[in-house]
């Protein structure tokens, strides 16, 4: 009997798994830094503004194209290519070179495409800087 319920119970796991709808990735997502932190050798790290680090508030982040692109209010916008695009289970994963600021730097991101969680990491000459933010997507 208990093999029986067992058997049952694993049958409807797996018709449930198999029916649930798969996440898609959207074509693009529209991404809000909400927090910036600079980190330093000797000083450590600490809070900055996104004018300090030479950031946009608002970024699209495009996945049919790859391309990060700033979405400033009252600005031109700028685009960078993303280099290497992976979109794992239910995660979007980027990496690639901006030259467009002052200084090259590299960049790399994480989106959760379920919460819309973003964590991503800025590389400069000088400094590290983390952002963390929230992504949106746009069908």
């Amino acid at each position: 009997m208990r093999i029986l319920i067992s058997m049952m119970c694993l049958s409807l796991t797996v018709s449930v798994a198999s029916s649930a709808p798969s996440l898609a990735a959207e074509k693009s997502y529209l991404c809000a830094i909400n927090d910036v932190y600079e980190c330093v050798a000797v000083t450590g790290c600490s809070r900055i503004s996104l004018e300090t680090a030479n950031l946009a508030a608002v970024m699209v982040l495009d996945i049919e194209n790859k391309k990060l692109k700033s979405a400033p209010i009252g600005q031109e916008a700028k685009a960078v290519d993303i280099d290497n695009l992976s979109i794992a289970d239910k995660f979007i994963l980027l990496h690639g070179v901006g030259q467009n600021a002052p200084t090259p730097r590299s960049f790399s991101a994480l989106v959760d495409t379920e919460t819309g969680k973003l964590s991503a990491g800025v590389s400069t000459p000088d400094a590290s800087l983390a952002l963390i933010g929230k992504c949106t997507g746009q069908p």
